[in-house]
């Protein structure tokens, strides 16, 4: 029988599960799997995916948790990552199905009360009693057939949801062929092939002076998404907008382009969708066109919306849009139309600062002492491909580069790197944030950064494995202390940012004060009895609240200020 490439990925991802989960010290591969997807789907860093994984029993069939508060959203996951290449043909049960939908609702609602013994769990659930959310998302992820069978029952109990809460709620299938997408994408040397079916498709504006050729023209809806529907995952790759769940505008979008009486105006009505690509070629002929190295750059929501809409099988067959194609060469300014497409509706700030001078010098400093500053998503990859020498070099992402940054060194906006980075990028912030950033800076903060992440890692690991005890060593204990202490040490689970900026603090006192020299190690230990000893006198127990608030940084701040000598380390 031959060999699926479902069957092929599986051993590939395997490979990848297995290092994550001897790395992590995780005790089953569905929790290597989860990591394995929040970091290469949601693009998320290290810290982010441990306090995302809900680890252990009780977790009423919840893998991992996001709080999105800026977004008033929550998204909260199942995985299923089977034991056997030959399950992959299974699907989610129904057992599995009605348990993640119990956990959901005891996630959510005051009237239930949770009484299971999962700490992160519980620690969530107080946090959302805090929060405002009005969109969910539920995602069942699974290296398999996923749900088919039982799609009833989870469209019928999110319906019931929807009309007796009257919020949004998302449900979101990724089965094998999403996984296995976004393996292909992880992987994949060659850029993104399309070919589009269209109605009419005619070349347009040009500029041979600087290679760019361009074509307008319009595409049915469900030729639009048959053409894509293998590249759904990668396909906005340079989209600096992602698709926004529940957003009223992609209701609207959705109306339209289901109805029976305006489905034919939705040309009239939309702004279309915008192709960027390495080269198109054109064939009349055949109605085709070819575009090689391709992204949608601009229409996210309206692309997904119909992908959406075709799924689900209520796309009007009389849905036409709008397309574009630009074809273009030169990478900055494909740069550059990509960000002027997107400013012409509200979206994150950060994503504009790419190309702020104070940004492109830093860049250059970065790549002078051996680093390389991503500007834009995919950045480092792209260049690499396309023959620019930065083989070598250590990468930043731009958003982790301003969040390490504040939280290292601007003492009234550290608590805001950790509560809502987004935040930084306001307009009315970002100027101010930017007066004082050198490369040296932000490499200090970095490498400090990191330094604390592997340390947080050798904590989770005792937490998952109470025989482990390179965290007490590290810190100098006896492991009978520490697992009998090991909850006063729970801050750490999302410290990272409060450790930086203690860090920080406490070696400039150091320095201020002539107290002895002492190895980063060393510095990292002091930083961790202060914030423990600051937040254990807390009357508020939800760690995750604490380590967010800004009235704890400055307290740990005025503790440090305070100090004539060396903090002592109380094992008691």
């Amino acid at each position: 029988m031959a060999v699926t490439k479902y069957e092929s990925y599986y051993a590939k991802i395997c490979e990848n599960i297995k290092g994550i989960r001897e790395s992590n010290e995780y005790k089953t591969d569905s929790l290597a799997f989860a990591h394995w997807y929040l970091k290469n789907y949601y693009k998320l860093q290290e810290q982010d995916i441990a306090e995302a994984l809900i680890d252990g029993a009780g977790d009423l069939g919840i893998d991992s948790v996001i709080i999105d508060e800026e977004n008033q959203a929550l998204i909260v996951m199942q995985y299923k990552f089977p034991a056997k290449k030959e399950n992959i043909k299974n699907e989610i049960d129904q057992g599995e199905i009605l348990k993640t939908w119990n956990g959901f609702m005891t996630l959510i609602s005051n009237e239930r009360c949770y009484e299971g013994s999962n700490t992160k769990f519980a620690e969530f659930k107080s946090r959302l009693e805090n929060s405002l959310i009005t969109h969910f998302r539920i995602c069942f992820v699974s290296y398999n057939k996923g749900i088919v069978a039982n799609k009833s029952i989870v469209e019928s109990n999110a319906e019931t949801f929807r009309q007796d809460t009257g919020s949004e709620l998302e449900i979101v299938y990724h089965d094998r062929d999403a996984i296995a997408n976004i393996y292909e994408k992880i992987n994949r040397k060659n850029s993104i092939s399309v070919s589009l079916k269209y109605k009419q498709m005619q070349p347009a504006y040009n500029v041979q002076t600087r290679k760019i050729d361009s074509f307008v023209g319009f595409v049915n809806g469900k030729e639009l998404v048959q053409g894509i529907s293998n590249n759904i995952a990668t396909i906005f790759d340079e989209n600096i907008r992602l698709y926004e769940y529940g957003s009223s505008v992609n209701n609207g979008i959705n109306r339209t382009a289901t109805s029976t009486d305006q489905a034919d105006m939705f040309y009239f009505y939309n702004n279309g969708i915008v192709f960027i690509c390495d080269q198109a070629q054109n064939s009349p002929a055949s109605n085709e066109i070819f575009l090689t190295g391709a992204s949608v750059v601009n229409g996210c929501q309206t692309l997904n919306t119909l992908y959406n809409a075709v799924q689900k099988g209520k796309l009007n067959d009389t849905v036409y849009i709008l397309v574009r194609v630009i074809s273009i060469a030169d990478y900055s300014e494909r740069m550059r139309i990509t960000e002027f497409l997107n400013s012409q509706t509200p979206i994150r700030d950060s994503y504009f600062i790419a190309n702020h001078t104070v940004i492109r010098d830093l860049q250059k400093k970065l790549l002078e002492k051996g680093y390389f500053l991503e500007r834009q998503i995919n950045e480092y990859e792209y260049m690499k491909e396309h023959g620019v020498d930065i083989q070598g070099k250590i990468v930043m992402e731009l958003e982790n580069v301003i969040q390490y940054y504040v939280g290292y060194w601007i003492d009234k906006n550290a608590s805001l790197a950790k509560r809502g980075k987004n935040a930084l990028f306001d307009k009315n912030k970002i100027e101010e944030l930017l007066v004082g950033l050198t490369a040296d800076k932000v490499i200090e903060a970095y490498n400090v950064y990191n330094a604390i992440s592997e340390v947080l890692t050798l904590y989770r690991k005792t937490r998952r494995n109470s025989s482990k005890d390179e965290f007490a060593k590290y810190i100098g204990v006896k492991q009978i202390w520490m697992n009998e202490n090991i909850d006063s040490f729970r801050f750490m689970n999302t410290g990272d940012i409060i450790l930086l900026n203690t860090y920080r603090n406490l070696k400039d006192q150091y320095k201020r004060k002539k107290i002895a020299e002492l190895e980063q190690k060393d510095i990292i230990i002091d930083s961790i009895f202060i914030v423990r000893d600051v937040i254990n006198k807390e009357e508020e127990k939800n760690v995750s609240l604490l380590t967010k608030n800004s009235s704890i940084f400055n307290k740990v701040q005025i503790k440090v200020s305070a100090l004539e000598e060396r903090v002592e380390h109380k094992a008691d």
